[in-house]
């Protein structure tokens, strides 16, 4: 509702301002009016559930009634705020609840601060006594992360806020049967467990591992998403050494006592509160060997948190040993070893027994990745894949794909469980794509991450639909009547999907993962040039082909790896189309936006300004202004100093989304309204230029590269059964990820017995060709690049039809009409 300042809600609540904002309310400062001297007291807003079934809204507001009054019997503790009254106004749901005062510990956990034994062991100890409270009165709080707790300023104490049952209320929605479910996972990315993701009863192991997390988050000093994975168990590691990082002075006790706060499986860990109590207290009590004093490994945080001394002084009696500092140090650095890698033969289904867990962000379909509109029916054929019921699993998703046909993660989950039930034989592939998230870890944008997805699993579905008679119960499977059902050899196409968030830590986790995962034959990724960048050499190194749609840096043609191999053109090819189409509108000279830090938009940059000049152009780049990556670039300002330059032409080169670049590029288009020309990479080929564009006047100006279009398709029948698959068309994200199954099917199928090392002997092959949807795949065995890859500008034209009354078509067309498209 987005209350202002100065409303009164309620006739008892006037707001001051908003406080806060996430995926699920909106918190503010109010004033209560009733209540002498008008203290101030904060107002949560949480929308009714967007669902139009009325058993959807009346099951809301019975939960929200209960989980209120839930958080009424926690009012008696001194570190929970109290919850004075909640209410229902406008189709919103209010918590009206005690103000805090003070910092969150965010504020604390400074990225590469260290903590002291001590210091970390005093925050564990008041997590709990809290946690143990909320536990007794049977709540579970499902979110806890460093951004819930408030240090007090008062008393210096911590405070526990923000409890994940009541966000639930705003996520409910009914399935076909009229079963009323919550269509999103509670919880933060790092903090939130395995299983609380994959929709299990909230249990006190959730909160459990939550709490761990943090106190390792402390100990480290990093967001527990950017520490490593073990491979084989899942487990994070945190307890490690490189050239530099020193290993952490962390007592034996402490570190196993975190390790099984936080380990992967449930039943591993602590199954209560008092359990982990327990094992503090016998810290306190048992004898510790002689040994060096602990030492702090870096200065104490920014702004060190006021002392109360009333609660140091217990914790010296708790723990009189820390504080005489004797601490048991961990000597030596740890050697994370990388399994041998065997030599492979087909993966050939397995009786069926449970999966073994695979890492975090990584799934066959037992997991839930792509969480922003998940399905009640997704969520429960993802619970029974992860049972291997694949049966029930399979009629699940299908359930789930009749509902939600543009979801290419369940139709991947659909192809694995049919493979597993119908107890087929197959291949398997992999493939990496970058699901956008928010500093929480809460998904900002899946759209490029199921762009990416939509082109495989078209691939994928053609291939497992050839394993299916005509008899075959599978009747209403996806694809069936218009997709060419060809299995590879008389075996199926199993996919692993992998997230690496387009953030290098991530990325690299993700890959050192799948190389050790002997049946995966391939991978298609990374997307970005960063990622790729950074993740290449893993996979060279374990010869594990990676072979990339959308990496154009030549920085990976500079030094070719044997394994690598790419779908996508070169940053030279693209340069060359950007720079025809500007010397074809008579420009002269260029300002150059871009990220300096990206291997792709420096290179683009770098091939862009070469070919320009070489043209007897000139290029030129404003000083303060160029970085399009800076969070406080300004568009506005930008363009004034262009337009101090004279006649100018543009050139925007944000990177793959790896930072604010294309959101920046963007709003350059904007600015300019459309005086200058100005041309971008294909990363702004996207519905958000075509929604920047329809708020101006006229967008004749901009030049866009483009690798693939349904109008120019060299495969006529991809675009046209992709709109029946998807019912929507897709764009050349999805062709190039298409383009790149397609490659490796081809390659699958012209070996005898397919291994790593044959598939990139069989891909580097000057006889190796495979037809795609942007064209015949050829490599250049030296460089792995692309033989004669595609090269085309796009322009943006009226069409009606489409959401934004816009829409990309190649250059040569004037008009949608004169390319073909309907638009009426």
């Amino acid at each position: 509702m987005c209350l202002k300042s100065g409303h009164i809600l309620h006739e008892n609540y006037k707001i001051i301002k908003q406080l806060g904002q996430g995926g699920f309310a909106i918190t503010y400062t109010a004033n209560d009016l009733s209540k002498p001297g008008n203290p101030e007291c904060v107002v949560k807003e949480i929308p009714f559930p967007s669902s139009k079934d009325p058993r959807v809204l009346e099951n809301a507001r019975t939960q929200f009634e209960r989980e209120a009054s839930a958080l009424y019997r926690l009012r008696n503790h001194p570190c929970i705020p109290e919850l004075f009254a909640y209410f229902k106004e406008n189709d919103y749901f209010y918590l009206v609840q005690e103000y805090i005062k003070g910092n969150r510990l965010t504020e604390e956990l400074t990225p590469g601060k260290q903590w002291m034994e001590a210091e970390a062991i005093a925050l564990l100890l008041e997590i709990l006594e809290i946690l143990k409270f909320v536990h007794n009165e049977n709540i579970i709080h499902r979110d806890l992360t460093p951004s819930n707790l408030i240090r007090r300023t008062t008393d210096n104490k911590i405070v526990l806020i923000d409890f994940g049952a009541v966000k639930e209320i705003s996520t409910l929605t009914a399935d076909s049967t009229g079963r009323i479910f919550t269509s999103q996972a509670i919880g933060t990315s790092g903090y939130m467990p395995a299983e609380q993701s994959n929709g299990r009863k909230a249990q006190p192991y959730n909160d459990i591992y939550a709490v761990g997390a943090i106190v390792i988050q402390a100990l480290t000093g990093q967001h527990p998403r950017d520490l490593p994975e073990d491979p084989k168990t899942c487990e994070i590691i945190w307890d490690y050494s490189m050239h530099n990082r020193q290993i952490l002075q962390v007592s034996d006790r402490l570190k196993n006592i975190l390790n099984k706060m936080v380990r992967y499986h449930f039943k591993d860990r602590y199954q209560s509160v008092t359990e982990v109590l327990k094992e503090l207290d016998a810290m306190r009590d048992s004898p510790l060997p002689e040994t060096e004093p602990q030492k702090a490994i870096s200065p104490r945080p920014a702004n060190p948190r006021p002392q109360s001394p009333k609660p140091q002084r217990v914790l010296r009696d708790r723990f009189r040993w820390l504080v005489l500092g004797v601490a048991v140090i961990a000597a030596g650095a740890i050697v994370i070893s990388i399994p041998k890698i065997y030599p492979l033969i087909p993966r050939i289904s397995q009786p069926q027994t449970l999966p073994t867990p695979s890492a975090d962000g990584v799934s066959s379909g037992e997991k839930l990745l792509v969480q922003t509109s998940a399905l009640w029916s997704k969520q429960r054929g993802i619970n029974e894949f992860a049972e291997a019921n694949y049966s029930e699993a399979l009629k699940l998703l299908k359930q789930s794909w009749r509902e939600d046909r543009r979801d290419p993660e369940t139709l991947i989950y659909i192809n694995n469980a049919l493979l597993k039930a119908i107890n087929a034989e197959y291949y398997t592939i992999a493939i990496v794509v970058p699901i956008r998230r928010k500093d929480d870890g809460s998904i900002l944008n899946a759209d490029l991450a199921e762009e990416l997805l939509r082109g495989l699993a078209q691939a994928q579905t053609e291939v497992n639909l050839g394993l299916l008679a005509a008899n075959d119960s599978n009747k209403d499977f996806p694809g069936q009547g218009f997709l060419d059902p060809k299995a590879i050899k008389g075996k199926g196409l199993r996919v692993i999907i992998a997230d690496d968030g387009n953030i290098k830590s991530y990325a690299k986790q993700r890959a050192n993962y799948l190389v050790t995962q002997p049946e995966i034959l391939a991978v298609i990724g990374h997307y970005t040039s960063d990622m790729t960048v950074e993740t290449v050499d893993i996979y060279n190194q374990n010869k594990l082909i990676a072979i990339s749609p959308g990496s154009t840096t030549e920085e990976l043609t500079r030094k070719p790896r044997k394994y690598f191999f790419r779908t996508a053109p070169t940053t030279s090819i693209e340069a060359e189309g950007l720079v025809n189409q500007l010397m074809q509108v008579g420009a002269k000279k260029v300002a150059v936006f871009y990220n300096p830090n990206s291997p792709f938009s420096a290179s683009l940059w770098e091939e862009f300004k070469k070919q320009f000049e070489a043209q007897g152009g000139s290029t030129f780049r404003i000083v303060n202004y160029y970085d399009l990556s800076r969070n406080d670039f300004n568009a506005e300002s930008a363009i004034k100093e262009v337009d101090k330059a004279g006649k100018t032409a543009i050139a925007v080169i944000p990177d793959g989304q790896v930072t604010k670049a294309v959101e920046n590029a963007i709003e350059m288009i904007k600015a300019n309204n459309d005086r200058n020309w100005i041309v971008g990479p294909w990363t702004l080929y996207e519905p958000r230029t075509l929604e920047a564009a329809k708020q101006l006047k006229s967008v004749n100006k901009l030049g866009i590269s483009v690798f693939w279009h349904p109008t120019i398709s060299f495969d006529q029948k991809f675009p046209v059964n992709a709109e029946k698959l998807w019912g929507g068309p897709v764009n050349t994200r999805s062709a190039l990820t298409y383009d790149a199954a397609k490659t490796l099917i081809k390659a699958l199928e012209m070996q005898p017995e397919p291994s790593r090392e044959g598939m990139q002997q069989t891909l580097a092959s000057p006889d190796f060709k495979a037809d795609a949807a942007t064209g015949i795949i050829e490599f250049d065995s030296t460089t792995g690049n692309r033989k004669n890859p595609p090269k085309r500008v796009a322009h943006i034209v009226p069409c009606a039809k489409e959401k934004f009354g816009l829409t990309f078509v190649p250059i040569e067309f004037p008009t949608a009409a004169a390319a073909g498209l309907k638009c009426d």
